[in-house]
């Protein structure tokens, strides 16, 4: 109780900081910002980012899939979209176990072992750290030597692809730091490389819609595209380690807002962050409400088949009798 009402107070006051924060960089240019945000134009261009943004997350989710394969654990498109879709809704909600919960608890349903699912969402969580980081060196050199220690990730991701069971050891530090139980087993080394492509994709797409943003308010389309690219991926990472707090709300937006002020005057970068999280939200919901309406819709399909099935089973046998 003592733990919750102090991490309940924590995330107030970051909150609160990063609103002030924000608020102070666009005090006095609320009415610009929202000026360049209206017209038909503004309108088309945001739907685009909401749609490049879900396009970026099928990437996502092919990633975790691949993953889940090369533990042994292979599922069918729709059955493993029902489960990464709508655990992926469990970072809204502050603390870090409730993503490995939501993947345990669906996994389950689907036949999976909670050990495998665990082990599967810490080799994607290594996976999306290591991406990100090497995606994060495109605007490493609009950032200044802050960003020098991201170099060390590179040759580490390049390891991990050439020899991919080193990543067992990873997975084992990533489970102590989470108290689960360390991974058994072995790991198709085409599955490790396939996960990292893909998601390596995922943040090349996702980051496109942070560009668009940002070029509708003004920044040079060429310099912005690897700032946007590599801001949006470190971005996505620090908001989710920052666990006070659901979805990285507030840090999210201070990383984009220091990497986008190198392309944009602060105010418009602080309306690209912004901006950025609508685009974000809205687009993670529309994916989670469309997988949850076609595989319903599946499901039914298949339900109404068996039932008629039944049915003309049983006139057949009446009539034979």
């Amino acid at each position: 109780m003592i733990r919750r009402t102090v991490r309940t107070a924590l995330a107030a006051v970051f909150l609160a900081a990063a609103a002030i924060g924000m608020g102070s960089v666009l005090w006095g240019h609320g009415r610009d910002v929202l000026a360049v945000f209206s017209g038909r134009r503004a309108t088309a261009v945001l739907a685009c980012a909401v749609l490049v943004k879900a396009v970026g997350q099928l990437a996502g989710w092919g990633s975790w899939r691949v993953g889940l394969a090369g533990l042994g654990s292979p599922l069918p498109a729709g059955q493993s979209a029902r489960i990464y879709f709508l655990a992926l809704l469990g970072k809204y909600v502050p603390g870090p176990v409730w993503g490995v919960l939501a993947y345990v608890r669906l996994g389950g349903a689907a036949g999976v072992r909670a050990g495998r699912m665990v082990t599967a969402y810490l080799l994607n969580t290594v996976v999306v750290l290591l991406t990100a980081a090497v995606t994060g060196l495109l605007c490493a050199p609009g950032l200044g030597a802050g960003a020098a220690w991201l170099l060390a990730a590179s040759p580490l991701a390049l390891l991990v692809l050439w020899r991919p069971r080193l990543l067992l050891g990873l997975l084992a530090a990533a489970a102590r730091l989470l108290r689960r139980e360390p991974p058994a087993g072995e790991l198709s080394e085409r599955g490790v490389r396939g996960a990292i492509g893909l998601e390596t994709l995922c943040w090349a797409v996702s980051g496109l819609h942070l560009w668009l943003i940002a070029v509708l308010l003004g920044a040079p389309a060429g310099r912005a595209l690897p700032v946007c690219v590599g801001a949006f991926a470190l971005a996505t990472v620090a908001g989710a380690l920052t666990l006070v707090v659901p979805d990285g709300a507030g840090t999210r937006e201070l990383v984009l807002l220091g990497a986008l002020s190198t392309v944009l005057p602060w105010a418009e970068a602080g309306a690209a962050a912004l901006a950025s999280r609508v685009c974000c939200t809205a687009a993670e919901l529309l994916g989670a409400g469309g997988v949850l309406a076609l595989t319903g819709r599946r499901k039914d399909r298949q339900g109404t088949g068996a039932g008629h099935g039944t049915v003309d089973t049983r006139v057949t046998h009446e009539g034979v009798a």
